[in-house]
């Protein structure tokens, strides 16, 4: 039997099975371009081969190229290689595949799975086995892996292993490392632009390690003789064991480092007028800043600037489940920056109410204007393009300068559209 599921935003209406709109490109095509690159990537392992690379050749010991070239040559490549990324995106053919925009990906069923082609597929997962060339959301998890790369689809799991889970899915894997430090840095980038406000944005550790943190450059601050409020803007997984993430902004006065002027916590869904993680959150804030007996705890300034986009994952198929809170997270923490920028009174001194109406207007991503998210079908579409441009992102960096300009189009233009 069909279930249908819905969204906490929208009561009326599943989005199941919808199309995704703004990247509707032919399977044809889609086809044709994966045949082309996987020709592409056996001429270049062929060329590697040939040129003398490979330890031992495989003809040199009775191995057949062709066979090798099927089968073990792109993960001998990857072990052998220092910077393998660099050496593949060096072809065009190669480097126009992987960095291709997300409009020339095709996505398979409702799941909203790129259809990858069988060499693009085992590079993503053989370069997660490398530190630091992880390519987020595009790999699978090294037990689903096979011998040669390829992904072990559930019914060739072996018995016992093979459990439907987020890891499984393009659109639910979770923000890797590499994922986060993109997010960071495009957050800090945000936060160097000059403000009569000071902004600082805190992307390390977990909640409480970066509560310390503002603690501690507000006591450097006292130390200094600063006595001029700073905003600080937090964006961090709440604890080891905890990987949902969350944003929260602190204004703190250098001359009270002990005690935050205000406190503003920002969670991604509210299923029951309070947020999940706002009793943690406090706990965090109390222990942290602990204040002389007698006196109020801190945690009494925590105000809720939350937003409900995240959707619950009660009766929702696995495939449909909604793991982007570091996106929705890093759109608030964006936004927050900007209304620290250009409206600091409304920071110091103005109501939540309006702060949240500021930056809501500023997450042009999933709302429509201030306080009115977007129809959740364009929700869980932005947060697919935002996927794939991490992914290519993170394939730019890894890329020698000469090959990023193949891709030169603004990832957050494609965002914002």
């Amino acid at each position: 039997m069909h279930k249908e599921f819905r969204t906490v935003s929208d009561g009326a209406r599943p989005i199941e099975n919808q199309p995704l709109s703004l990247t509707s490109y032919p399977n044809e095509k889609a086809e044709a371009a994966n045949r082309a690159f996987d020709d592409a990537v056996r001429q270049f392992l062929r060329d590697w081969i040939e040129h003398g690379t490979v330890s031992e050749k495989p003809h040199e010991s009775g191995s057949d190229v062709d066979e090798f070239i099927e089968q073990g040559a792109l993960r001998t490549f990857f072990i052998h290689t220092p910077d393998p990324f660099e050496h593949l995106l060096e072809r065009e053919a190669i480097a126009r595949h992987l960095l291709r925009p997300v409009e020339e990906v095709y996505f398979q069923h409702d799941a909203y799975e790129p259809l990858f082609s069988r060499f693009e597929r085992r590079i993503y997962n053989l370069a997660a086995h490398r530190e630091h060339l992880e390519i987020p959301f595009r790999y699978s998890s090294k037990s689903r892996q096979g011998d040669h790369g390829d992904t072990i689809a559930l019914a060739d799991m072996p018995e016992g292993q093979g459990r439907e889970d987020i890891g499984m899915y393009f659109g639910t894997r979770r923000s890797d490392n590499t994922a986060l430090t993109l997010i960071a840095n495009e957050l800090q980038q945000e936060a160097l632009l000059p403000a009569p406000l000071p902004v600082h944005v805190i992307t390390e550790g977990y909640m409480e390690d970066s509560l310390r943190m503002v603690k501690t450059i507000a006591e450097h601050l006292h130390a200094t003789g600063e006595h001029q409020p700073h905003c600080f803007v937090i964006q961090r997984r709440h604890a080891a064991d905890d990987r949902h993430l969350g944003a929260a902004l602190l204004v703190m006065h250098p001359e009270h480092p002990d005690r935050p002027q205000r406190i503003i916590f920002c969670d991604t869904l509210n299923p029951s007028g309070t947020p999940p993680w706002w009793h943690s959150f406090k706990r965090k804030v109390d222990t942290v800043f602990p204040q002389p007996e007698g006196s109020a705890p801190a945690s009494d300034l925590l105000e809720d600037g939350g937003v409900k986009l995240q959707r619950l994952h009660d009766g929702v198929p696995v495939r449909h489940q909604d793991i982007d809170c570091a996106f929705y997270t890093a759109s608030i923490g964006r936004a927050l920056i900007q209304v620290a920028r250009y409206y600091p009174d409304l920071i110091l001194e103005g109501t939540i109410g309006e702060i949240v109406s500021q930056m809501t207007a500023r997450m042009p991503e999933y709302y429509a204007e201030a306080n009115q998210p977007k129809d959740p079908i364009a929700v869980r579409e932005m947060n697919v393009i935002r996927r794939w441009n991490t992914g290519r992102q993170a394939l730019q960096n890894l890329a020698r300068p000469a090959v990023t300009t193949l891709a030169t189009q603004e990832i957050y233009l494609t965002e914002a559209a």
